[in-house]
Formats: structure tokens, sequence, C-alpha cells
């Protein structure tokens, strides 16, 4: 493929307006995306910048140059090879900062300056909804989620008990766009049913990876997108709560929808251990609809098919046959965002399925180190 030179004609400016932060009033006078993408934005640039040039967070118009812009935005000179799908390479940006500065050092500085300080809206907590999120936590910071309030109801149709659990999540960011996590149902109890005793211990642990490959492109309307992958292990869990070591994978969205309502929603391929200690694997969907009512908190109305992205209601399964129900759920819950470091959330939620719990509450904080 030939090189083309890049020559230095008058200024082209092939982007498209897009968000902006006047005077440094973020949250006045932002809108129309959803909280959670004005939080990612707010924490793109130096909040403390007095200048008076307002930044703006802007896409390229899917058919420019990106060699061009290159060259236009931060000087890249002298020759280069032509991009063989321009197109995509207009649509997708996992760098967020080079949207909002031209000047490479301050682009920089933009990104240390976001794992210097704390902000746990940037990312919200995963285990406050169903979905996980499409974003990750900065290189070298710690999420410790926990639940202590998890109150399960029977089944309906009486196959599964009331139950009890004390679930966590640990995240630490190995990269700005890769994180490591640990997640466990913690203590549990499970109520007895039919003579039998009731059963307390510890549920083994789930080690989990998620990464961001992209951002939320409000232009054309694209999601952010991740990928987690997670193994269900037998790691310090009970046995009488051991389901084997199985993987699972899904795709995290996140999208942007009218009136500042973010839609996140997962795409999986769960595996579920049965009565018998096979392992089948099953199509699975999470998603949740979230507004931010007031400043700092969120309400938001969410559902799973089959799984939950984390394996929140692994041991919900027919005890006395082979079959792997389907559970399906939908709640209700919200989010208070009580500083930088300290977010509280809970949700109460309804089975759809017979197979599902009748109902149960969740009740939680998280906590960024």
């Amino acid at each position: 493929m030939s090189l083309v030179r890049l020559q230095s004609p008058a200024t082209q400016d092939s982007r498209s307006s897009g968000p902006s932060f006047p005077g440094g009033a973020f949250r006045d006078q932002f809108g129309g995306v959803s909280a959670s993408l004005r939080n990612r934005l707010e924490d793109s640039i130096d909040s403390a910048d007095d200048s008076n040039e307002d930044p703006q967070f802007n896409y390229p118009d899917v058919c420019a140059d990106p060699a061009r812009r290159y060259h236009d935005e931060f000087g890249v000179e002298g020759e280069y090879d032509p991009f063989l799908l321009p197109w995509l390479t207009n649509l997708i940006f996992e760098d967020r900062w080079l949207l909002a500065e031209k000047d490479p050092a301050e682009v920089l500085k933009n990104q240390y300056k976001r794992q210097l300080k704390i902000n746990i809206r940037d990312p919200d907590p995963d285990t406050a909804n169903f979905p996980n999120g499409a974003y990750t936590i900065p290189k070298g910071r710690f999420y410790i989620e926990t639940s202590p309030v998890g109150f399960y109801r029977r089944s309906a149709e009486g196959g599964q008990p009331a139950m009890y659990q004390w679930e966590y999540l640990i995240r630490y960011g190995l990269t700005d766009n890769l994180e490591f996590r640990v997640f466990s149902n913690g203590i549990t109890h499970e109520a007895g049913s039919a003579g039998q005793s009731g059963i307390t211990g510890y549920q083994p642990l789930a080690i989990d990876f998620k990464a961001n490959f992209w951002e939320e492109n409000t232009r054309y309307h694209l999601p952010a997108m991740g990928l987690e992958i997670y193994l269900q292990t037998p790691l310090l869990g009970s046995s009488a709560f051991n389901t084997g070591t199985q993987p699972s994978v899904n795709l995290l969205f996140d999208q942007s929808l009218p009136y500042e309502v973010g839609f996140e929603y997962n795409i999986g391929y769960t595996g579920v251990q049965n009565s018998e200690g096979e392992i089948a694997y099953q199509f699975s969907f999470q998603w949740s609809l979230q507004r931010e009512i007031v400043k700092d908190f969120d309400v938001f109305f969410h559902g799973f098919y089959n799984a939950a992205a984390l394996p929140r209601l692994s041991q919900f399964q027919l005890a006395s046959q082979a079959e792997i129900p389907n559970v399906t759920v939908m709640g209700v819950g919200s989010l208070w965002t009580v500083n930088d470091r300290l977010a509280v959330f809970g949700s109460y939620n309804f089975g759809i399925t017979p197979d599902a719990p009748i109902s149960f509450a969740l009740m939680g904080f998280a906590l960024a180190l």
C-alpha cells in the first residue's frame, strides 16, 4: 500500500458539535446523555481549568480521513499508510481524552489525573443492578462492593427454598481498560424444606476479568462496549454450595437514551451445573434503565433472563431433576452516591417465572480505595 504525505492545508473541521461544559458548570450546562456518561466525560478534563475555552467532546465524521484528523488536531507530520477501514476508525474510540483536548501533553495529564483522584461515579458500582457496566475502574484502584442484605423468598412452585446471602465483589484496575475481579455470594443460609434442616455455609469464589473495548459514540448512537469472562470455581466454598467449575462470558453495553436515561445491557453465555453434576450452557440477558433524579441519586428498573451478570442465583436449580430452570426476574432500585468514595444501593425484585424466587431484596454499598 502506497504511502501518502500529509500536507498543511487550511484548517478543515470534519467534526460534528457534541456535548460541551461551558464555564466549568458541567452538570448545570450539560444534558442529553445519561448520568454515567456525563460523569465519565467530566472525569476526562481538568475541572480546575479556568480558561475561557469550552472543551468539546466531538466525534469525527464517519467519512473523514483519520490521518488528516491526526494532522489537523495533533500536529502529526510526515508520510502515512492509508487506513483500510477509515469509517471504522472514526466510529470506535477507546480513549475519550482525545475527544476533549488537542494538546497531547494535556491529554496525558488528564488521563493520569483520573488515576490520582478517586471518583466512584466513574464507573458506578456493578452490583447495584443486574447487568455489569461496560466501563472499568482506573488503573491501580480498588472497589469493594458488598450487599449484607440479600433475602430471597422460595420459588413460586416451592422447588427452591428461601435463602439469605451476603455477596461481595472486589475489583482492581490492572489498567484503565482492564479489571481483575473476585466475586462470591459469601455467607449463605438455605432454609430447610420437606423435613430437612437448613444449611449454612460459604459460597465459592468466581474469578473474573472485565475489559472495556471502546467508549460510547453519541453522534452515531454506538454504545460503549466491554467484555467480561468469569470462571465459577469451588475455591473456599462449603461442599453444600459448590457448583463445579464452569466459565461464563458476557458482552457489556452502555448507551444513552433520550431524556438522560442510561441503558445498560449484557448478552451472555452462562455455565450452570445441574443436580447431576453436569455442566449446561444457556443464553442469558441482563438489562437496566437508569436515570438521575437529583444530583447523585439515581433510580433504575432492571431485570434478567436465565442469569444475572454475576452468579448470584447459581443455587436456584431443581434439586430433584437434571433440568436447568428458566429464572426470569424484574425489579426496581436506587443508587445514592454519598461522596467520591462511597455509594449506597438497594433493589426489590420479583420472579416472573415459576422457578424464580417469588421476590428478593438486596441492599449494600460500594467503597472506592
